[in-house]
């Protein structure tokens, strides 16, 4: 990682670092009642596959109602994952939303890079009032592009104004940190917020 100065710039992933959002928080209860495979719909009916539509901008519920077309034996829990999405999130990350504090605090300019839907988005956002000390946010579902394609990190410099040798990005997912790296981006693969915490202090940026 470069030597850090006042300019540098901080991009943040959303669910990973910032919120916790766990499919198995709502459909885990349902399926210990029914007696359910938990896998069979977490990983198969509304697996990665479903996931990166939504995230790519499909629109939610249409796409439920073709999923519940191909698996009619989960109707229940298909017509669940919009109905009761609010339970999948399943806290805000305290520790991380402090750091970003503390980054907002010292003068550094904070963005959101995030594989989420706008319709997801729109429905947490009640849920995140840290998202207001963000200087904007960047959502995979209003450009149609998924992280770690190096096309919405290019995106992400032009829209935030970006210079990629003084931008940090923080990132749950090691794949995501290291498209940002090709870009000549710094990036930080997200663990918990006390590494976070003292990986920013080790390279003078807390």
């Amino acid at each position: 990682m470069r030597a850090p100065d006042h300019e540098l710039v901080f991009v943040f992933d959303m669910a990973g670092v910032l919120v916790e959002w766990d499919m198995e928080a709502l459909y885990r209860p349902m399926c210990e009642r029914s007696g359910r495979n938990l896998h069979e719909i977490v990983d198969r009916v509304l697996g990665p596959s479903t996931q990166a539509e939504i995230s790519a901008g499909a629109p939610v519920e249409p796409l439920l109602e073709g999923l519940k077309e191909r698996f009619p034996e989960w109707e229940e829990e298909i017509s669940a994952y919009w109905a009761r999405w609010d339970e999948m999130i399943v806290g805000v990350i305290s520790g991380a939303v402090s750091v970003a504090e503390e980054l907002k605090e010292r003068g550094h300019r904070l963005y959101i890079l995030g594989n989420w839907g706008r319709e997801e988005y729109e429905r947490a956002r009640p849920l995140m009032p840290f998202v207001g000390m963000f200087d904007d946010v960047l959502l995979s579902g209003d450009c149609g592009i998924l992280k770690p394609d190096p096309g919405i990190f290019e995106l992400a410099e032009k829209r935030f104004g970006l210079m990629p040798e003084k931008t940090v990005f923080i990132d749950d997912r090691k794949d995501n940190v290291l498209a940002a790296i090709s870009r000549n981006w710094n990036g930080i693969v997200f663990e918990n917020p006390r590494q976070l915490y003292l990986v920013l202090m080790d390279n003078g940026m807390l």
